[in-house]
């Protein structure tokens, strides 16, 4: 399906969005993943709110991962994209005209309903699904532990991987499931505190096990923080970046020192990255290879390009903090 993707891209883009809805509820399927995680796709594919009902109650998910209030509560409009399945109805919440791949997104919502539905008739969701989403009470959350065999007092850490992520690599038998966020399907495993971790991953917060998706939500912020592809990032040893980068990411793009950096080429950034963490404008030219009057001049001419100094105190600060809401924002 992949190939196939990349193949019709060049000849027919709308062709192709159509196949990556195809290959992306081909995942959420793959990874036996409930009626939540389906509806939390289809909302982030479609961005607009998608609902359910299974026969006994609606549900209904915003591209954000909230339960929004208001219209769709009591079931779809006509004018909505709708489809029925085995046990009931799906819909799109979608006010003026549809999206291009709307239909794509209600069929294929639809069919993997069903198929999940027969996979575990009477259980729409899994546990971990359950436990990690903090749109649920408490007590569902402690009765979603209990069916993993997992202590809410034990403390744990969410450890979020991309999908191509090797099976092989994960960590044996320690509960995961295939998630939907709003930035892309990620694995989410459950590991203890100190459990070795291999990259590319994107390691949560340890707390908890009743805390779970607080500890997921660090996860794929560190995910999203990966400075390459084979890298690991703790959002623990992040410390109050961690909070910062949480805070400031819904403006990153706005932020003049983000704005300055998105100016620059991969290689000055790369310059930047070495001058703000070398002991001395003569180590980081060692490691560049560069000569280190030719370095002190790049130092200068950056320093005035950003308005302030990478090297100084507070602009190691400032470039840091830049510097990973960059790779956000990127």
């Amino acid at each position: 399906m992949q190939e196939l993707v990349g193949r019709l891209t060049a000849l027919d883009p709308e062709a192709s969005e159509t196949l990556k809805v195809v290959a992306y509820f081909d995942v959420l399927v793959a990874g036996r993943v409930g009626l939540q995680s389906l509806l939390r796709g289809a909302a982030v594919l479609s961005g607009t709110v998608a609902g359910a009902f299974d026969g006994r109650r609606t549900h209904r998910i915003g591209p954000d991962g909230d339960r929004p209030d208001g219209a769709g509560s009591a079931g779809p409009r006509p004018d909505w994209p709708t489809r029925t399945t085995s046990t009931g109805t799906v819909w799109l919440e979608r006010d003026g005209s549809p999206h291009a791949n709307d239909e794509m997104v209600i069929e294929r919502l639809a069919l993997a309903v069903d198929v999940v539905g027969a996979r575990r008739p009477g259980q729409p969701d899994s546990a971990l699904e359950t436990a990690l989403d903090a749109a649920r009470d408490i007590e569902e959350r402690r009765v979603a532990l209990a069916r993993l065999r997992l202590d809410p007092a034990r403390v744990v850490r969410v450890v979020a991987h991309p999908l191509a992520h090797p099976v092989e690599q994960r960590a044996g038998s320690a509960p995961s499931t295939v998630v939907a966020t709003p930035h892309g399907l990620v694995r989410a495993v459950v590991l203890d505190r100190d459990a070795q971790v291999s990259g590319p991953a994107g390691v949560g917060v340890p707390l908890r096990a009743d805390e779970l998706p607080e500890s997921f939500r660090t996860a794929a912020l560190a995910l999203r923080l990966l400075p390459r592809s084979d890298a690991v990032v703790d959002a623990a040893a992040l410390g109050i970046l961690l909070a910062a980068v949480s805070a400031l990411e819904p403006v990153a793009a706005e932020q003049p020192d983000v704005v300055a950096l998105t100016r620059l080429d991969a290689r000055t950034r790369t310059v930047l990255d070495e001058l703000a963490a070398a002991e001395s404008v003569r180590a980081a030219a060692a490691a560049l290879g560069m000569h280190h009057s030719t370095l002190q001049a790049r130092h200068d001419a950056l320093t005035n390009d950003l308005g302030y100094d990478p090297r100084s105190l507070d602009g190691r600060a400032r470039f840091r903090l830049a510097r990973l809401l960059l790779r956000l924002v990127d």
